[in-house]
């Protein structure tokens, strides 16, 4: 994905496993060089660099898990006979509520890992972005075309 840069992310349910895990090799290039320059073994930045790619390995787990969770859902409730492809509200909306939540909240880590190197040409500043502020624009976006703004 680093390399392919696609259409903007405007929501939490716009990211993907590809946007996770291209996410999480971008940072893995940057801990790569961060190693290199890291001198003595044993030393601070190779600490650092240790310490930062086990975060992110963490991160990426549990942002595939929650998005393996989230499909799961989505397939039981298509499988249903005469249920919305979407969760009805209830229980089981909130536990999908609480997924996306989750997914928000791994994918701001990753984000802050990255956020040094968000400056180099090979992140894809379309589509690594905070949601919160995705939703926010996107919806901002909506209000002004439904008055008949220009956008």
């Amino acid at each position: 994905m680093t390399d392919t840069h696609r259409s903007a992310l405007r929501y939490t349910a716009d990211i993907t496993a590809e946007d996770i895990e291209g996410l999480a090799r971008f940072i893995g290039r940057r801990i790569v060089q961060l190693r290199k320059g890291a001198g003595a073994s044993g030393s601070e930045e190779e600490r650092v660099g240790d310490a930062l790619a086990q975060t992110v390995a963490a991160l990426t787990g549990s942002a595939r898990e929650v998005l393996g969770a989230l499909a799961d859902r989505a397939a039981e409730a298509g499988s249903e006979p005469g249920s919305p492809a979407a969760p009805q509200e209830g229980a089981d909306g909130h536990a999908v509520e609480e997924l996306m939540v989750r997914l928000s909240t791994l994918w701001r880590y990753l984000l802050t890992a990255a956020e040094a190197w968000s400056h180099l040409p090979d992140y894809d500043v379309a589509r690594w972005r905070l949601d919160g502020h995705l939703d926010a624009e996107h919806e901002a976006r909506d209000r002004w075309l439904a008055a008949g703004g220009a956008w």
